[in-house]
């Protein structure tokens, strides 16, 4: 318990010396002083800020795997994309099929593992990254 108050402590003292300062020495110190206190702010609320963010996310269920999944999706959408500028004469069955290759060939053993975890295999998230990319739009009017 006294390390959380001496934290606490600590951040008051942080926080208050430099409006201790303003009301001893006037306007012109608190100008010299006044970047200093606000990289000092950002600092400490970058420390407190990140890990409490983090806490909140895994409570309310965000985890850091979705953002790996949907990095990996956008990888396959770029995938699709190369295939669909290269590729004019296939279908989009065949480009779909050599998507799927490609992404096993290209993509990283962690996204590949990513993707099959969230969606079950390669295939249905290559079906997915269809879905999102523009690709899919392209024919509906």
């Amino acid at each position: 318990m006294s390390k959380h108050k001496n934290l606490v402590t600590t951040l008051i003292l942080v926080l208050l010396l430099p409006m201790a300062l303003f009301a001893a020495s006037g306007d012109t110190a608190w100008d010299l002083i006044k970047v200093p206190v606000t990289q000092l702010l950002g600092l400490v609320l970058t420390m407190f800020g990140v890990p409490l963010i983090i806490r909140w996310g895994r409570k309310l269920g965000v985890d850091i795997t979705e953002q790996a999944a949907t990095d990996a999706i956008n990888a396959l959408i770029n995938i699709l994309v190369n295939i669909d500028i290269t590729n004019t004469e296939m279908n989009g069955e065949q480009k779909k099929q050599l998507a799927t290759l490609k992404a096993e060939q290209t993509l990283s053993n962690a996204q590949k593992a990513v993707l099959e975890r969230k969606y079950g295999t390669l295939e249905a998230a290559v079906q997915v990254a269809f879905e999102r990319s523009s690709l899919n739009r392209k024919g509906a009017k």
